[in-house]
């Protein structure tokens, strides 16, 4: 996939795996949409290199087998309905990665995305990746994927202030990603 090939659309934005997307997207050339729950958070989304924000709520799903195709490729967190949309609006010979469930673990589509657009739906996991794979993606994120506002994804805090943070977590208060020093 190149920039050249159109839009790259990016559901549940925030989010930290999602956020670095956008941020690796943009700084590869790409034009971002991004797709957010959270109207308050368009200027970090406009930061990290979002060309575009769609508020969730104003997204119109639609219902039939295939819809206007919008997007080249997609990152998605959010899976369910969402990424049935996705699967819907996608261009010829478009991909979806999908690497999130937030929105649910059912995916209800056709087989018509992929038979008439050729549309790939790729699932995306790390827990078995293979250490050559691993040091090969280590490589590209430390040159032409590395993170240009990784500062601003990235929030450090102490093991003792957890509690708090699981609060705004199941409040959808929380943005980027979120690392717990263990020990001082």
């Amino acid at each position: 996939l190149r920039p050249e090939h159109g839009k790259i659309v990016v559901n549940g934005a925030t989010g930290g795996v999602a956020s670095l997307g956008i941020d690796m997207l943009a700084g590869l050339g790409f034009q971002v949409t991004a797709i957010t729950g959270k109207d308050d958070e368009h200027g970090y989304l406009k930061d990290l290199g979002a060309n575009e924000i769609l508020s969730r709520g104003a997204v119109e799903m639609g219902t039939r087998p295939l819809e206007k195709m919008l997007w080249a490729g997609a990152l998605d967190s959010v899976g369910g309905e969402a990424l049935a949309w996705l699967t819907r609006t996608m261009q010829q010979n478009g991909v979806i990665a999908s690497f999130g469930n937030a929105g649910g673990i059912e995916l209800k589509t056709t087989v018509l995305p992929f038979i008439l657009r050729g549309v790939r739906l790729i699932g995306v996991e790390s827990g078995y990746t293979a250490m050559p794979l691993r040091r090969k993606i280590w490589e590209r994120l430390a040159s032409d994927l590395k993170p240009r506002h990784l500062a601003d994804i990235a929030t450090t805090i102490d093991f003792a202030d957890l509690p708090p943070v699981f609060d705004k977590v199941l409040k959808a208060q929380v943005r980027g990603r979120t690392v717990v020093k263990i020990a001082a």
